[in-house]
Order: C-alpha cells, then sequence, then structure tokens
C-alpha cells in the first residue's frame, strides 16, 4: 500500500515522503497513529500544494531576513546603562540589546537570537552575534556607555 507521511518516522522517511509499505503496517500502525494517509490522488494533490506553499513561505521569510540582516549588519547600537568608571552596576542581556534594536531600527526582533557568550558587564565596544538562521548571521557593534 502507497501512504503519504504526515510525521516523521524513524527507518521509514520523512514528512511528505510517499512510501510503499505493506497493508497490515499501514493499516495497523501508521493509519491510525496519524503517521500517515493512503496515497489518493486527492491526498497526493493537497500535500504537493502544501509543500510548494512551504517553499514559497520559506523563500519569502529568507528574502525578508536576508534584508533584515544588511540593516543591521556593521552598525553600532548603543545602549547606555548605569556604570562607576569601567564597570556596570547591572549587566546588559539579550533582552535590553533586543529593546534598543526595536527602538533604533524601528523592527521587532526577538531576544531568542542574540548570541552572547555571556552577560555584559563593562562599558565599551562589543562584537554581538544576531543568528536568523544558520547561515545567515549579522555582527553589531554594540557600544555601552555609562549615564
Amino acid at each position: 500500500m502507497k501512504v503519504i507521511l504526515t510525521k516523521d518516522v524513524e527507518g521509514l522517511g520523512r514528512t511528505g515522503d510517499v512510501k510503499e509499505v505493506s497493508d497490515g503496517h499501514a493499516r495497523n500502525f501508521l493509519i491510525p497513529k496519524h503517521f500517515a494517509l493512503p496515497a489518493t490522488s486527492s491526498v497526493l494533490a493537497r500535500v504537493q500544494k502544501e509543500a510548494q506553499e512551504r517553499v514559497a513561505k520559506i523563500a519569502k521569510d529568507q528574502g525578508r531576513l536576508l534584508d533584515f540582516k544588511k540593516k543591521l549588519e556593521n552598525r553600532t547600537i548603543t545602549i547606555k546603562a548605569k556604570a562607576d568608571k569601567t564597570h556596570l552596576f547591572a549587566a546588559i542581556h539579550e533582552k535590553d540589546i533586543a529593546d534598543a534594536v526595536n527602538a533604533k531600527l524601528g523592527v521587532e526582533i526577538n531576544p531568542d537570537i542574540i548570541k552572547l557568550k555571556e552577560p555584559i558587564k563593562t562599558l565599551g565596544l562589543h562584537s554581538i552575534e544576531i543568528r536568523f538562521a544558520k547561515d545567515q548571521v549579522a555582527l553589531v557593534q554594540l557600544q555601552v556607555e555609562a549615564v
């Protein structure tokens, strides 16, 4: 029996794959547990349409992220914080940096994509990595100044 996988199944395939499996395996395991659907022409057409929509959405998102990366790349973001001569009274975290980027560029950025090795505790210039995807990373300079 031909089935279309609706979820990744270890040892069988990934979501969207069309596989030939035994009738018993399909009827007793894959279909009842919603791991697969019988491969009818209507289901195949729907799955192909969903795959095309998913590819188009990914391409659109990557284009938007690339534009945003170009906006951020080689920019300097300034944050003012309370400090003595060299050290801050409170560390600067990802959320603080995201708020500063949002204020400067007027774009919503999620703090989860900002990668810091450790919270920033000193004044001066720091290099920050913003990772949009595995292959899209923007390096931003963060200038920390005393209030």
